[in-house]
């Protein structure tokens, strides 16, 4: 689910567990910053970045999730990286999440709750530069929503032992 979907540290519990954190919402952004982080690491090509990006963001979900994740997440980091090999030598990807805060609780039952990013989205920018300067001669962007694969833009969480996770629903 979050495939695509960017240098915090997830928040940690005093007694070792790692991971999650004590409100959606800021497990959700803090999610998404490290996500925007992962994908603007220039030794993202390298299997050790990926490994650890896939980790540590494998690590914002619930527990019994985290394997799939992690598998999805390295998959898709590596993907990503994959594309960055084919751009020329006077290419340059720029890749930003934008609109990640405020974000919006929409639904909260104590156990389950979802939060959106209200004006989050995804823009991706190719740049060339040239003898005669820099130009952009790519340009997207998406939101968010498009990328979660979530058509009402949410984020699902999950309570576990009094922390937040992100979950597949």
């Amino acid at each position: 689910m979050y495939l695509l979907v960017g240098c915090t540290v997830a928040p940690a519990a005093e007694e070792g567990v790692v991971g999650g954190g004590f409100s959606p919402e800021s497990v959700t952004e803090s999610f998404f910053e490290d996500l925007q982080q992962a994908l603007r690491d220039p030794n993202l090509e390298q299997e050790e970045a990926r490994s650890f990006w896939a980790e540590r963001l494998a690590g914002y979900f619930a527990p019994a999730e985290r394997d799939t994740q992690r598998i999805a997440l390295r998959r898709a980091l590596a993907s990503f990286a994959s594309g960055l090999r084919q751009l020329a030598d006077d290419e340059t990807a720029i890749f930003e999440l934008r609109g990640l805060q405020p974000t919006e609780k929409v639904a909260d039952d104590g156990e389950r709750a979802l939060v959106r990013l209200p004006s989050a989205s995804i823009s991706l920018t190719l740049v060339r530069t040239t003898e005669r300067g820099s130009f952009v001669f790519y340009e997207q962007t998406i939101g968010l929503s498009q990328v979660i694969g979530r058509s009402d833009g949410t984020v699902p969480l999950v309570k576990i032992d009094g922390r937040w996770y992100l979950t597949e629903g």
